[in-house]
């Protein structure tokens, strides 16, 4: 029999103010606790939403026209909520439906605040003619749907414990999000973060995975890309010499390859993205999300 949690919702249980965001309890009869650990999330970001009560087994979030799966922590489920970074400025719906054991659906309904992803444009870039084909569109979708397909993937289990880490130490050049005008007059958005290093530097993995894709790319390069399970992946690109393949399962902190000049580059870099659920967020906010075990 379905339920509509919203219809027995007996009182706002807790409304606290946590650093950043607000932890928004909501108990209903069923003793079922929907936790938002934000209050707002940005374009190109993520956030957890957590899931605790008796007799469950499970649950998904629905917003932004997808579907996010809960998976089993500590004391319940967690999901993770991504924005796509030119997802408008707004109050967008939100449900989450819980599934008991005993067959019981649950659903609430909410809204969740899209704020500004603070997205800068950068010089423009002039790519040298040898690399003036990577700029024709046909090579974008190719690649683009080709990446789509990878990080649409979800698998059930958790490689990694704890947080992600950086993939070096070098300085940052390009941020997440940025407006790029290239020397053939269009316009495209930074998927990822750029680190200034020569080439033949280390490049280390966020977190520990399992390796999906490890071969060159027109764009991206000779490229490394991790399954992190949860629908979460990492990317490394740009890269000289990967020292990875398909299967092999790595651990935070492993070397995977070298950093280099491979694919649309301007010069020696890494460039590192973070894809949940199939969509690319922020990889500098997701090492500071606070994670769930």
């Amino acid at each position: 029999m379905r339920r509509e949690i919203k219809k027995i919702l007996i009182a706002l249980a807790l409304v606290a103010l946590l650093g950043s965001g607000v932890l928004l309890h909501i108990r209903a009869q069923s003793a079922i606790i929907i936790t938002l650990n934000f209050e707002f999330l940005r374009q190109g970001t993520a956030g957890v939403i957590s899931l605790s009560g008796a007799d469950l087994v499970g649950g998904v979030v629905n917003a932004f026209e997808r579907s996010y799966p809960f998976f089993p922590v500590t004391g319940g489920f967690a999901a993770l909520l991504a924005v796509p970074m030119d997802q408008r400025i707004r109050d967008y719906p939100i449900s989450i439906t819980v599934y008991r054991a005993d067959g019981e659906t649950l659903t609430w309904e909410g809204t969740v605040k899209v704020a500004s992803g603070e997205f800068i444009r950068e010089p423009a870039f002039s790519l040298p003619s040898d690399k003036f084909h990577l700029l024709d569109m046909s090579v974008q979708e190719n690649e683009d749907a080709r990446l789509n397909s990878i990080y649409s993937v979800v698998t059930p289990e958790r490689f990694w414990e704890g947080q992600f880490s950086l993939p070096t130490n070098a300085p940052t050049t390009s941020p997440f999000g940025s407006v790029r005008d290239f020397n053939d007059g269009s316009t495209r958005r930074h998927t990822g973060y750029d680190f200034r290093m020569a080439v033949g530097t280390p490049v280390k993995v966020s977190a520990s995975g399992r390796v999906v894709y490890a071969r060159p790319l027109d764009i991206h390069g000779s490229n490394v890309i991790i399954d992190h399970g949860w629908g979460v992946f990492s990317n490394y690109a740009h890269l000289s010499q990967i020292f990875v393949v398909p299967g092999q399962i790595v651990l935070q902190g492993e070397v995977i390859g070298l950093s280099g000049n491979t694919g649309r580059s301007t010069g020696p870099h890494l460039h590192w993205e973070i894809a949940v659920n199939g969509v690319l967020i922020n990889p500098m906010d997701f090492i500071r999300l606070k994670l769930p075990i």
